[in-house]
């Protein structure tokens, strides 16, 4: 650890926290990594305190609005990350916007559209993706995955996405005018995609068609819709070196877990586990 640029430990970190008693309010650090007994990172972006234990950062609301059997909506801040989107060595976060109207599986509704935003830490507006009509809002419809699955030095972005998303550059995925949506406010049809996004600007990189598909929704437990569109997802190092992302279907009575590779600007599937 460095303050100033001037070390602060004599032997190397074992620990994830650190109380330095000899600081000043001014102080900016620095935290470089030891590989094999070698110390890495000489280039370490050294960053300023905290005047307090947590950090305010504004964000950027996004308007409410009507769904077609005229229920109103607004929207409120839901799940958030943190990665490094932009490879500059400091975090950046992501915030999940839902709106007001967001259903659980199990109960019928039209919802408005799920958002992610990304912002940096002095609250700088980056980029923004509306998942659109066809993905519907709630608990367990939208789990998004922010990491480094290249190592290049920037986190990607990885979501289910559907026909009317668009990405954080403003480009339509799929078919922008789809609406799949039934009298219920259920989406049991139309295609669905994994998509790749860019972590600097929230652009698509790539897409390919969601594993597992629905295939016959009753087959995952019931007809609803209550049982086939519940996701979950992570990290998991597969092979030991490099990440890969891992997005699993069904909860109950059948699940599916799907991983992927995202290596050299290319998306592919590594396994599929049913």
């Amino acid at each position: 650890l460095y303050r100033d640029g001037v070390r602060v430990n004599t032997t190397p970190l074992a620990v994830t926290n650190l109380v330095d008693t000899a600081s000043a309010a001014s102080a900016t650090y620095s935290v470089r990594a030891v590989l094999q007994g070698a110390e890495r990172n000489e280039g370490a972006r050294a960053v300023a305190t905290w005047p307090q234990p947590f950090k305010t950062i504004p964000l950027r609301k996004p308007a409410g609005g009507m769904e077609p059997d005229g229920t109103p909506f607004t929207y409120a801040v839901n799940d958030g990350s943190a990665a490094d989107l932009d490879g500059d060595g400091a975090y950046e976060l992501l915030v999940k916007w839902q709106p007001t109207n967001a259903h659980d599986n199990a109960h019928r509704g039209y919802t408005g559209a799920t958002l992610i935003d990304a912002y940096r830490l002095d609250g700088t507006f980056m980029w923004r993706i509306d998942l659109g009509r066809n993905i519907r809002a709630g608990a367990h419809y939208t789990t998004y995955l922010a990491f480094d699955f290249d190592g290049d030095g920037r986190a990607e972005l990885m979501a289910k996405t559907a026909g009317g998303t668009v990405d954080g550059a403003g480009k339509v995925i799929g078919d922008a005018n789809a609406d799949y949506r039934n009298e219920d406010g259920f989406i049991l049809e139309g295609p669905e995609f994994l998509t790749v996004f860019d972590g600097r600007t929230g652009a698509a990189l790539a897409s390919s068609p969601y594993t597992p598909p629905r295939g016959d929704v009753a087959a995952w437990g019931d007809t609803s819709g209550n049982r086939v569109d519940r996701f979950l997802g992570g990290v998991a190092y597969l092979d030991g070196a490099r990440p890969s992302a891992i997005f699993a279907r069904g909860y109950y009575t059948r699940a599916v877990v799907a991983a992927w590779d995202w290596r050299g600007g290319q998306l592919t599937q590594r396994w599929v586990f049913d």
